[in-house]
């Protein structure tokens, strides 16, 4: 699940640069984050693991400009946001089996 969680974040047309090496960001992100909890929480089950590597899973895909720039255009775009990294990943589990 985590090389497929790891794939779809490569896919990330956006990039950064970190330590001399161009990423896509959502990957960087999602290294940056599993770093993170390791540091902090490194007896973190496998489920909250995975929930951090895909918190931002295909951000790209829904970006906030598509929404109206007030709260409730924010309020908005949240909700399908989560809605859609839900069902991403969902997906994703089930291909992992």
């Amino acid at each position: 699940a985590k090389a497929l969680i790891d794939a779809v974040n490569a896919e990330d047309p956006n990039r950064e640069t970190s330590e001399g090496k161009d990423w896509p960001k959502e990957l960087l992100y999602s290294r940056r984050m599993s770093g993170m909890l390791e540091r902090y929480a490194p007896d973190a089950d496998d489920a909250i693991k995975l929930a951090v590597s895909a918190q931002h899973i295909q951000r790209w895909k829904s970006p906030r400009s598509d929404y109206p720039m007030d709260r409730k255009g924010y309020h908005q775009w949240r909700a399908e946001l989560n809605k859609f990294h839900a069902d991403t990943v969902a997906d994703l589990l089930v291909e992992a089996g």
